[in-house]
């Protein structure tokens, strides 16, 4: 083999590895995570820019932290939802979610959920009608991802 071809090898091979260790937390919180459902609801449905997706928020979650930083957020359940309770510096015991606070705002990386056109439109309508749960996974260390959404409870 050519020393160009290794090169190219070489290079694609770490760039594959920087690629899947940016996802690594999201890929082990759907791999491996606890199933749990927060009440959700819409913010903005459709970005004819960035394609079809349900801009979240989660009513049961808090929106702000007392400074910047990490944050954990204890989720504590209520029948068949789950509500986050005080963030804290500390982890508590699972589950919890990981967020990051820019200037007091929690950033806990469940905002966005991308679907097809189609889906996104029959997700703002059932939004409108009632809100929706959101499904998502949660690792032991408070990673997250959203790995689908329903009607509520």
């Amino acid at each position: 083999m050519k020393k160009s071809s290794l090169a190219v090898a070489a290079a694609v091979l770490v760039q594959a590895a920087l690629a899947g260790w940016a996802v690594r937390p999201q890929l082990w919180a759907f791999a491996a995570g606890a199933q749990i459902r927060l009440a959700a609801t819409p913010v903005d449905p459709i970005d004819p820019f960035r394609g079809a997706y349900v801009e979240l928020d989660y009513p049961g979650l808090p929106d702000e932290a007392a400074g910047s930083g990490t944050y954990h957020v204890p989720l504590v359940r209520e029948g068949a939802l789950w509500r986050g309770g005080t963030p804290t510096r500390t982890r508590p015991s699972a589950p919890y979610l990981t967020c990051a606070s820019h200037g007091g705002t929690l950033d806990c990386g469940l905002r966005t959920f991308f679907t097809s056109q189609d889906r996104a439109r029959a997700l703002e309508q059932s939004l409108a009608s009632g809100g929706l749960t959101a499904v998502i996974r949660v690792t032991d260390h408070g990673e997250a991802v959203i790995t689908g959404l329903e009607p509520p409870p």
